[in-house]
């Protein structure tokens, strides 16, 4: 354990001085450049004394020529006074008189502009609540958008605000870009030290060709990427994929029937599920069953039946008393749209302790085509809580549910496995697999292509995810080219009927 402390302070003292060099080799090259600015000014200032003596000479045959030009002066001045003599009183006066019409005109047309942009403004101010964003809370943004949403001004308001945010970005944008191009020439470490901080400020789409520029093949000249990588940028980016092309196999099992047909085709354990679907009119009076909508992600419209005065709203966090309430309760899921259609499935209640009735916990694993990137485990009972675990099982802060933690127990390294190996046999880069956590062991929940909110990840926990899917899509490429079958998930797109193509 020593040794390895002492490897560690090693390695930090070799980082700290590496640090210190280079950014003294940054400031030898601003003196350097400061230096070479001095002599180019020293430069200029020579050319201009040059071009003050030239002119001061030439000034000379201008002075020599002033007897002549005074007479022409004179002459010029003794024709505009005979002019101006046998000008008319009225004449004049008439001329007088236009000249004030026409100033008093042009300033009422400068007072009707004031007016009109006055009044522009004045209505753009009334339909548009400026927000001071450094100012306001999460709250006072809210109620202050809420504001003018309730005015009708919702539409106005985000024209000018996008309007602004673009020009702001665009001006960020070109100084970034442009201390890129400054340190373009300077030495590698200099450069990628620059470079690198500069990362840390674009979002991927504002990234300049010219930090990613390289002058050879060689690694060393090239600046590493990882930092601009994002979760939320790749699931976004699959969401349009999927708008282009509706066939997507991370979406396919998106739907419940489609996935466990997938599980069943794996022998994963999986709870009893009802074959037929149900309106909410129409759901079985039954204890001891979850219902679930068909279509559905982030716990919307799941209900926990323990008995008929029992009925748990998971994702609300309310018991329900009656069954006529769960029923009502359902309805409202549809008409608020937090539920899209009204079909919905019955499936085995799992418990977690059999004995005290403790419904199972949610493991869900973020998979990365093999790999299991992050951990989620959710106790819902008696009220909802989260703690977040790496592959290794080292508890971590995702910026997610920050009030909402609690210590949970975690997972081992055979049910990491497991989710791993599932999301082998799939042909994307990214999918959650959900378990619930039995006393009998893990049992599978239901896939997720687009996890809720996903773009709700701090910022170190975007970046670390956005790799790990940028790497998956690497392997998977790789196995594509390698005429990986995939046999299991084609064969269950047969068995499902679903009969999509998937030439691999």
């Amino acid at each position: 354990m020593k040794n390895n402390d002492s490897v560690r302070q090693q390695l930090q003292a070799e980082y700290d001085r590496e640090e210190e060099l280079v950014h003294t080799l940054l400031q030898r090259g601003a003196d350097l450049e400061k230096v070479t600015n001095e002599k180019k000014s020293n430069a200029k200032e020579r050319n201009r004394l040059k071009q003050r003596y030239t002119s001061l000479h030439k000034r000379r045959l201008w002075a020599f020529t002033w007897l002549e030009r005074k007479v022409l002066s004179v002459m010029r001045a003794s024709k505009e006074r005979l002019q101006s003599f046998l000008l008319r009183t009225d004449h004049k006066a008439l001329l007088d008189e236009n000249k004030r019409l026409s100033e008093e005109s042009a300033q009422l047309e400068k007072e009707i502009a004031s007016l009109r942009q006055q009044l522009r403004t004045e209505k753009k101010q009334a339909s548009s609540t400026i927000v001071d964003w450094q100012n306001l809370d999460q709250e006072q943004l809210e109620n202050s958008l809420q504001k003018i949403k309730e005015d009708g001004h919702m539409l106005d308001y985000l024209q000018d605000l996008i309007m602004k945010r673009n020009i702001h970005d665009k001006n960020y944008r070109s100084a970034l870009k442009y201390s890129a191009l400054l340190y373009g020439n300077d030495q590698v470490a200099a450069k990628h030290k620059i470079y690198q901080t500069l990362l840390d400020g674009l979002k991927i789409e504002e990234v300049p060709e010219v930090l990613i520029r390289s002058k050879s093949d060689q690694k060393d000249d090239t600046v590493p990427l990882q930092k601009i990588a994002s979760f939320s940028a790749s699931l976004t980016l699959q969401a349009g994929i999927r708008q282009l092309e509706a066939f997507r196999p991370e979406w396919e099992l998106d739907d419940k029937t489609m996935a466990y047909t997938f599980i069943d085709e794996l022998g994963v354990r999986r709870p009893w599920v009802a074959e037929e679907q149900f309106s909410y009119t129409t759901i079985p009076k039954k204890e001891g069953i979850v219902i679930k909508p068909v279509y559905g992600a982030g716990s919307r419209g799941v209900y926990i039946v323990f008995a008929f005065n029992r009925i748990q709203d998971v994702k609300r966090s309310r018991i329900l008393n009656s069954w006529d309430a769960f029923q009502a309760s359902m309805q409202e899921d549809i008409t608020s749209g937090r539920v899209l259609d009204d079909q919905w499935l019955a499936e085995e209640l799992l418990y977690e302790n059999n004995e005290t009735q403790t419904p199972a916990r949610d493991i869900k694993f973020y998979c990365f085509y093999g790999k299991v990137g992050l951990i989620l485990e959710i106790r819902r009972y008696p009220k909802v809580e989260y703690c977040w675990w790496t592959a290794d099982g080292e508890r971590v802060h995702t910026g997610k549910y920050e009030g909402k933690l609690f210590e949970g127990d975690g997972v081992s390294p055979e049910q990491v496995d497991l989710a791993a190996s599932i999301s082998s046999e799939i042909p994307a880069p990214f999918i959650r697999i959900d378990f619930l956590k039995t006393e009998e062991g893990l049992v599978f929940g239901e896939f997720a292509a687009k996890p809720g909110n996903y773009d709700e990840f701090d910022q170190h926990t975007d970046r670390r995810l956005g790799n790990e899917f940028l790497e998956a899509q690497g392997r998977l490429l790789t196995d594509l080219l390698k005429r990986k079958s995939f046999g299991h998930f084609k064969a269950s797109l047969e068995d499902a009927g679903r009969g999509k193509p998937l030439n691999v």
